[in-house]
């Protein structure tokens, strides 16, 4: 008898824990599981938030929609009438914080930076880049007062200057970060985080996230900083700071286009929740259709969910770019972040003095995203 017990003991724990069934599994109803959301809490990830306020309107075309609990936080995944997953949004930190979170399964997935991701899969995290999601959008920023007014002042300036210039940024691994040290590196300007270290042209101040760069521009910790807008539109909107440079232009040239941020999943929920992820990929598809042709929907939703005001925003917005799209260009630029990384000695672990064309088939599965695809085209046509 208790040869007759266990099983079914166990499969009634396994159907009370819930969790999403696996896509290929048809044999049995595929009950709602509950995925939880990562995001940053800036514009670079417009998308999640234009396909959570407009999700009513996309259900006309995909079939899928969202029906908001709590705004902001809590919503109903549905694919035609079927209830999917209850979904948890989550407002996570920038940098390294955010592919931390879904390594310790706090999130199922996460919105955030390309470098902190190819970074967390180096380390052996249980980590996956499952579409591209933005690129540029990231600004050179110094004090109002500061006397240059371009890159190429800025340059002249920190050649000349008899104590270092001290740029901010927010995340070791931070995007921006790295694209301005590699445009240092170009210049032939000496940079470093030591305090005491000899003949430093420019001091990089870490000040731990992207909320307080520009209050440590105010209060005089720092001569400028790099990072990714909102903030600089921010500091430019309020006179607390002027924008020299987008980093798109930066030399030597090679982050032209840069992608910024991605959507990136836990392994283990990208294999449980497939399901869940496929029809919200669907609707961030259908949302960056939105903010490349209606920007006041995306501006609308920008200063709901950031708390920035729409001149902010009107300023911030065009910045960057919208795109799911794996192109070839995305594939080429991607090459080169994970060519800096290495260069730079990012990659400590899996990655290191490995064959950097294998990094990618280590990192990327876009399975679900060209499903996404597959499913958004197929019911587009039969509308």
């Amino acid at each position: 008898m208790k040869q007759i017990i266990l099983p079914i003991s166990i499969s009634l724990i396994i159907l009370a824990a819930g969790g999403c069934a696996k896509q290929e599994d048809t044999a049995a109803a595929k009950p709602a599981c509950t995925i939880k959301v990562g995001h940053v809490g800036h514009d670079h990830h417009l998308a999640l938030f234009v396909a959570a306020d407009y999700a009513e309107q996309y259900q006309q075309t995909s079939g899928v929609s969202l029906k908001k609990i709590e705004q902001g936080k809590r919503y109903e995944l549905y694919d035609q009438q079927k209830k999917i997953a209850d979904v948890i949004v989550v407002k996570v930190g920038g940098g390294a914080k955010m592919p931390t979170a879904l390594a310790q399964d706090v999130i199922d997935i996460g919105l955030g930076g390309i470098a902190a991701v190819l970074a967390s899969a180096d380390s052996g995290a249980p980590v996956k880049l499952i579409s591209p999601l933005h690129c540029k959008g990231d600004m050179f920023v110094v004090k109002p007062d500061f006397p240059a007014e371009n890159w190429a002042e800025f340059i002249r300036l920190a050649r000349e200057t008899q104590k270092p210039i001290r740029i901010g940024y927010k995340d070791p691994v931070a995007v921006a970060k790295v694209i301005f040290e590699q445009a240092l590196v170009q210049e032939k300007i000496s940079f470093g985080g030591d305090t005491s270290a000899d003949h430093l042209q420019v001091l990089m101040v870490n000040v731990k996230g992207g909320d307080k760069l520009n209050v440590a521009l105010g209060g005089g910790l720092i001569d400028g900083y790099v990072g990714n807008n909102p903030f600089p539109a921010i500091a430019a909107t309020q006179k607390t700071g002027k924008i020299i440079s987008d980093l798109n232009d930066l030399p030597p040239g090679i982050f032209r286009n840069h992608p910024c941020c991605c959507i990136a999943a836990n392994t283990n929920a990208f294999q449980e929740k497939s399901e869940a992820i496929e029809n919200l990929l669907v609707l961030l598809l259908q949302a960056n259709e939105t903010i490349n042709t209606d920007l006041d929907k995306a501006i609308a939703s920008a200063v709901q969910w950031t708390g920035t005001s729409e001149t902010v925003e009107r300023l911030s917005i065009p910045t960057s770019g919208y795109s799911m799209e794996t192109s070839t260009e995305w594939f080429g630029t991607m090459e080169q972040w994970i060519r800096t990384m290495n260069d730079m000695n990012l990659f400590q672990n899996k990655f290191k003095d490995r064959n950097l064309a294998e990094i990618p088939a280590l990192v990327y599965d876009f399975s679900l995203l060209e499903k996404a695809n597959a499913k958004l085209a197929e019911r587009k046509s039969q509308k």
